[in-house]
């Protein structure tokens, strides 16, 4: 009894100590400098250059500046060390940060089918930095690109602009300038800009096994009619095709216009009096058009209504008589004066239109003074009179 208890005491003490063992091991921070890269055995096709994505890396040291050679080269192949897009001799580590490179590799045109060993070096203050790299001499991948978009069919009204975000993937082992071409309806634009780009484009450059994104606009004739349309885009580089199927639907959308049933809009009317001024109101758009009120801004201390005031609904290619009843200032002056006239329906239709009014003073008042006139000479003359006998 007494050996086992002893013993379950061991087995609880063991236990204890591999989870602080194993944290303790966990904890162990990594420490170095280091040159890598993702893809450290690739094929390439003798006289054709290629690029390698390198990156040197910092863990915890101060500060290093390495030059870089690559040794290894059979006869007739160049390699080349770019770093920003130049070709650099050394490269500096900085604590904790990637500092990205590049290898350009040329081989010879008559390099022949196997895989060739090369080695990119960094020497530094300690060890020398060594990445081993395998080079594989074979057939070119055959041409190869992809489209996709996350959104294939989009909804909007004819003054809309659809806007479809694509990737074009270059699948190939070289690089590639990919055409771009949509094919809509008649009287639709297109055209192709690169993503978050403003400048149009008609091809774009894609380097090897990379992807980049491209924005198509569609913008469709505004008396288009509502149904759905079809939109094909193709690209094409170095003989690989790819094609994607988009898709356009335009809902309906009302156009309101106001404007005199003869076709002006300007009219006559006497001050302090009532004129009638018949309009037509019409939907030339391609969905009826929804509670519709008619409105005016009139000159001040004039009146305005409308006969009728609100229309329920008006079809599309309908027209509605509208009368609109005018009643100038009394003591408008004579001259020429504009009037807005309005209609706002639903969805988003309105129209406007300023009727310009011709102002005449009323007769009325003409012949009241004409009267007081008369009468004051007939005053006068009867003053005359009655004091001339005297």
């Amino acid at each position: 009894m007494r050996c086992s208890a002893a013993f379950a005491a061991l087995l609880l003490l063991a236990g204890a100590a591999c989870p602080a063992l194993a944290q303790d091991t966990a904890k162990t921070p990594v420490s170095g400098v280091f040159l890598t890269t993702r893809y450290p055995a690739f094929t390439v096709r003798a006289g054709e250059a290629t690029t390698i994505d390198l990156s040197l890396h910092d863990y915890g040291r101060p500060p290093q500046t390495f030059p870089l050679s690559v040794d290894g080269l059979p006869a007739g192949w160049k390699a080349t060390v770019l770093g920003g897009g130049q070709p650099v001799a050394a490269a500096t580590a900085l604590p904790d940060t990637d500092v990205p490179l590049q290898l350009k590799l040329e081989p010879a045109a008559d390099a022949k089918p196997g895989t060739y060993p090369i080695t990119v070096k960094g020497a530094g203050e300690g060890d020398p930095l060594i990445l081993s790299l395998a080079v594989t001499i074979g057939e070119q991948l055959p041409a190869k690109l992809t489209a996709t978009t996350q959104l294939p069919a989009l909804r909007g009204t004819a003054t809309s602009s659809f806007q479809y975000r694509i990737t074009i993937a270059n699948d190939s082992g070289r690089d590639s300038t990919v055409s771009l071409q949509a094919d809509a309806p008649q009287g639709f634009e297109t055209s192709f800009t690169e993503a978050y780009g403003s400048q149009q484009i008609t091809a774009i450059p894609i380097q090897a096994g990379k992807s980049k994104d491209v924005q198509l606009s569609v913008t469709p004739p505004r008396d288009a009619a509502a149904g759905n349309y079809p939109i094909n885009a193709s690209f094409n580089g170095d003989g690989a095709t790819a094609q994607l199927n988009l898709a356009a639907t335009i809902t309906g959308q009302p156009r309101l216009s106001l404007v005199g049933d003869d076709g002006r809009l300007s009219g006559g009317a006497t001050a302090g009096e009532s004129t009638t001024f018949n309009l037509v109101l019409r939907n030339t758009g391609s969905e009826a058009a929804q509670d519709i009120d008619l409105s005016a801004s009139p000159p001040s201390g004039w009146k305005i209504e409308f006969d009728p005031k609100s229309i329920p609904s008006l079809a599309a290619g309908a027209s509605q008589p509208v009368q609109a009843v005018v009643s100038p200032a009394a003591k408008a002056i004579a001259g020429d004066y504009q009037a807005t006239f309005r209609a706002s329906g639903k969805p988003a239709a309105s129209a406007s239109a300023d009727y310009r009014i011709t102002v005449e003073t009323s007769t009325r008042w003409g012949l009241i003074g004409l009267a007081i006139i008369a009468i004051a000479v007939l005053i006068v003359v009867a003053t005359v009179v009655r004091f001339g006998r005297r």
